[in-house]
């Protein structure tokens, strides 16, 4: 039958609910990405059985999510990698989950949920009707921020960061190997704000291992995403803008700071992969990953010259865009000339894709979109997301600190403004992932208030206020750090970009207004 030939998926969205619970049927939750290679193997083998295609299609509402498009989605329900498998409630809540599972596996698997359902349906319904409501325990947690950032917290973040590095392998944690940008992050800021030479070393022995080592690819440029091995061997061989964006910024930071000629080769790898296979010359952005390919990426190149290259996600991501704008203007500070003799300087690329940033993926009416819209699907962007509002003014301020020009800093304020404005929440010292919507259900109708990007954004906002003499916005940048505090002891090394927001807010450039309270003005 063709109903049974593949699986009939539908997006995230409150009709997929509504059918769950008129036809009492669980929901399949399928979260993944173009770049992901299990994610393609999923599809080639469990998801094409015909057991589990006539399952899905008869028994469940089967919903498919690319995580890049919906990170509000993979938040709340990721099970620890790509592709995320999960079983839902048909009121959104996680009944059980796993990441790729073989034929056999996710047949069974499927199997049982469904007949557990059918036996159980009664008794799981009248537990959802009297279950609490989650976004009590969020609030309560938030409530308890301390009324100012503990003096304690920037010694403790940086005990756990260099408690997960790896001597034998420079790197962090054991196995897999991630680049972990937002760490390196850190140990630069404090290199640079403190004088901290343990930081500066240790991110430089990360950054040269890096470059030797198999995660960098010599032919085409570009680092891949992660090394399966403790020592950088065996990469995954996706290459995403966003790596490539935030290591460009640091390898750009590290040949300013050494003048290490090992550094500046590595700027002018990512460089070559960024404008030779990501860029789109029609709006001077870049689209946002490549694929993996297990069978194309090790050949020389005399051969990789005869096949045809992975295929590029062609999306536009607003946050994935301002960070190479942050990482142009790094490289520009590095180099300060064009990357190609005759072609467009660093900084004029940075300024073309901030402006197009401006123009084209942001509205005062509706904030910035997540990613540009292909024809006829302006009505699924979502907007106003927290990541890409810090990332977006971040990359305005960068534009604004090395041109001086006053524009980039109005865009900015106005950019952190519409967050504030949307979603601050005084009660929880903090942002909120994403502007609430009607028919949010499951894990979205709870509030999320991200560890990352509310650090990015207190970073900002701290920024933004300096340049501005805002009192206002450097008091709501102080209150998020506040929240943060409240939580960063649970994420041991990924408290990172919190203690780079500390550095900005004791050590970073205090400007000429010098606020009340300011510690940097000491």
């Amino acid at each position: 039958m063709e109903s049974e030939a593949t699986v009939r998926w539908h997006d995230w969205e409150p009709a997929a609910l509504s059918r769950a619970a008129a036809e009492g049927k669980l929901i399949f939750l399928d979260i993944g990405a173009t770049w992901c290679h299990w994610c393609h193997v999923l599809d080639a083998t469990s998801l094409a059985d015909s057991r589990v295609v006539k399952m899905l299609n008869e028994d469940f509402v089967a919903v498919r999510v690319d995580t890049d498009r919906r990170p509000d989605v993979n938040d709340r329900y990721n099970q620890g990698g790509w592709p995320t498998t999960a079983v839902l409630l048909p009121d959104g809540r996680l009944l059980t989950g796993a990441t790729y599972l073989p034929p056999d596996a996710l047949a069974g698997l499927l199997e049982k949920c469904r007949d557990f359902y059918r036996r159980d349906r009664e008794r799981v319904d009248d537990y959802l009707r009297n279950a609490g409501d989650p976004a009590a325990e969020v609030a309560v947690e938030r409530s308890e921020a301390p009324e100012a950032p503990r003096p304690e917290d920037l010694p403790l973040v940086k005990h756990a960061v260099l408690a997960q590095y790896d001597p034998a392998h420079p790197g962090f944690f054991r196995e897999p190997k991630f680049p972990v940008t937002e760490i390196l992050a850190f140990l630069r800021d404090a290199w640079i704000a403190e004088g901290n030479h343990e930081a500066g070393e240790t991110q430089l022995a990360v950054l040269r291992r890096m470059a030797e080592s198999e995660l960098l690819d010599r032919v085409e440029g570009g680092f891949f995403r992660y090394a399966t091995r403790r020592d950088w061997t065996i990469p995954h061989y996706e290459k995403m803008l966003a790596d490539n964006a935030e290591l460009l910024s640091l390898y750009a930071s590290a040949y300013e700071l050494t003048a290490e000629e090992s550094f500046a080769s590595s700027v002018r790898d990512i460089l070559r992969f960024l404008l030779t296979k990501l860029y789109d010359p029609d709006t001077g952005a870049f689209f946002g990953s490549q694929d993996a390919d297990e069978t194309y990426y090790p050949l020389p190149v005399e051969e990789r010259a005869l096949r045809v290259a992975p295929s590029v996600d062609r999306t536009i991501f607003s946050e994935y865009n301002a960070k190479a704008v942050s990482g142009l203007v790094a490289a520009h500070r590095a180099f300060g000339t064009p990357a190609v003799e005759g072609e467009d300087s660093l900084l004029a690329r940075a300024e073309r894709l901030g402006r197009f940033l401006r123009e084209r993926m942001a509205s005062l009416e509706a904030g910035v979109a997540r990613y540009l819209a292909p024809p006829g699907e302006v009505e699924k962007v979502p907007h106003r997301w927290l990541a890409d509002h810090a990332a977006v003014a971040t990359a305005y301020l960068d534009l604004h600190d090395v041109s001086g020009k006053g524009e980039y800093l109005q865009w900015a304020e106005e950019t952190l403004s519409d967050a504030i404005s949307r979603l601050y929440r005084p009660e929880a010292a903090g942002f909120l992932d994403r502007l609430p919507t009607a028919g949010d259900f499951g894990g979205l109708s709870q509030p999320l208030f991200p560890f990352g990007p509310n650090a990015h954004a207190a970073s900002a906002l701290l920024r933004c206020a300096r340049a501005t003499a805002r009192q206002d916005l450097f008091a709501i940048g102080v209150r998020t750090l506040c929240g943060l505090s409240a939580e960063f002891d649970r994420r041991g090394a990924f408290a990172a970009p919190y203690g780079s927001a500390l550095l900005v807010y004791t050590k970073g450039n205090p400007g000429t207004a010098c606020l009340p309270g300011d510690p940097a003005c000491g």
